[in-house]
């Protein structure tokens, strides 16, 4: 079930951009609170770092507030680097008191975006966006509604128990 934000922050005060290497402590602290897999934050922290460092194969944008990164999202481009990409949406998470406030909508859009211009540089585009995600209905009607995702298959017994795949496909 979504989380009632505690408070009101609007989603024009949240710059989204992408990370530089001054952000990973913040995004494995976020993480480490959001993903058990992130767990201890040493854990998380080289993780964090390992994926920053895998760039452009993976990609970390950030959401920020007043100076202070609340949110992260990471993209990975799969299966070589084609002229239609598939990228898939790692991992999502904002701030627990912070959710509901629309930031990770805005995080998913507006990152997509920069994902689509570092593409079509070099004279890409992205064919399918993947997602994996627990059952729970909340985050499916999530992607649902910000990328235009359906479930595609299930697997079951995978992370924390079955996961949904899903999918959007790009209009050429």
């Amino acid at each position: 079930m979504p989380q009632t934000p505690i408070f009101d922050v609007s989603p024009e005060n949240v710059v989204i951009r992408r990370a530089t290497m001054d952000d990973l402590s913040a995004i494995a602290q976020i993480g480490s609170e959001a993903f058990s897999g992130l767990r201890p934050l040493e854990r998380g922290r080289k993780w964090v770092g390992a994926c920053h460092a895998a760039f452009p194969r993976t990609e970390y944008w950030v959401a920020v507030l007043d100076g202070s990164v609340i949110g992260y999202i990471l993209w990975i481009e799969k299966g070589g680097f084609r002229d239609s990409a598939v990228i898939e949406l790692e991992q999502i998470a904002v701030i627990g008191n912070l959710r509901g406030n629309g930031i990770g909508e805005k995080l998913v859009k507006i990152s997509l975006r920069g994902i689509e211009e570092r593409l079509a540089a070099r004279g890409s585009s992205i064919k399918v966006v993947e997602v994996t995600t627990g059952s729970e209905q909340h985050a499916v009607e999530f992607y649902r509604r910000t990328l235009g995702a359906e479930v595609a298959a299930t697997i079951p017994d995978y992370f924390r128990g079955d996961e949904f795949v899903l999918l959007a496909r790009r209009k050429k």
